[in-house]
């Protein structure tokens, strides 16, 4: 792939000599890499408000034989992350050519991954970023493996053998949990990951309630069944120690 269908997109303070070096350190690797990487994304992006010690993020979006794959990694200037992200990616394509392989659990990457996040009191908080899109409908398997490509903590999806709006999640001792609204029964078809299924209730609430719980834990995530929509939706913890929210678009399935 040439360096220049390369996107670079920065935010905050990044010097054009890191910029350059971590295009060209990506360029590298799109070059060597033994799959059809057809599109490539950088952003590179500083958090100086947070005190991090490690305020240079850089994530990479890639379309691979025509499958988004995404990685992000923290470190303190970004040509040492970057440099982690590469290892990083290769094990995203390693993924992604064989579905069957589990990713390791606990990952050694995780402390990479993001910044530190900015210590907001939960009195403060607030949902900063509200995101509705519809989702997709597959098997936990397929969902665990899209998790993994974009390298995310959870994935939001329709669960095809129920029909419920259902969570896989980067937790408990194998690495991979599949939550539905309801249900504790494990998957009736035939399955490839290790999997463990979430066995507490998951609550009928509002935003707002889904707030005050999250504020009383020390979890990253939420999944609850909005008790407008009763669709699934997740609230987590951002950057800024704000949160987000995922729901899902449309009626319910």
């Amino acid at each position: 792939m040439a360096d220049h269908e390369i996107a670079m997109l920065t935010s905050g303070e990044v010097l054009a000599k890191a910029r350059d070096q971590v295009h060209r350190q990506i360029a590298a690797f799109t070059r060597r890499a033994d799959r059809n990487v057809e599109a490539v994304r950088v952003r590179l992006t500083t958090y100086r408000q947070t005190k991090a010690t490690r305020p240079a993020l850089t994530q990479v979006n890639l379309v691979v034989d025509g499958r988004p794959v995404r990685a992000q990694l923290a470190a303190g200037f970004f040509a040492e992350a970057t440099a982690l992200l590469r290892t990083r990616l290769q094990q995203q394509l390693r993924r992604l050519a064989a579905p069957a392989a589990p990713r390791s659990w606990p990952d050694a990457f995780d402390r990479y991954r993001r910044p530190a996040l900015a210590a907001l009191p939960p009195a403060r908080r607030r949902v900063m970023r509200r995101k509705a899109y519809p989702l997709v409908r597959c098997g936990p398997d397929e969902a665990a493996l899209t998790m993994d490509l974009m390298d995310y903590d959870f994935m939001l999806f329709v669960d095809a053998e129920t029909g419920q709006d259902s969570l896989v999640h980067r937790v408990g001792p194998t690495g991979y949990r599949l939550t539905r609204l309801a249900g504790l029964v494990p998957p009736g078809q035939p399955v490839r990951m290790p999997w463990t299924i979430g066995v507490a209730a998951v609550p009928r609430i509002s935003v707002e309630e889904a707030v005050d719980r999250l504020n009383a834990t020390d979890l990253p995530y939420r999944f609850f069944e909005d008790a407008t929509t009763g669709r699934g939706s997740v609230l987590y913890l951002r950057y800024d120690g704000h949160y987000g929210l995922l729901t899902a678009a449309g009626s319910t399935p």
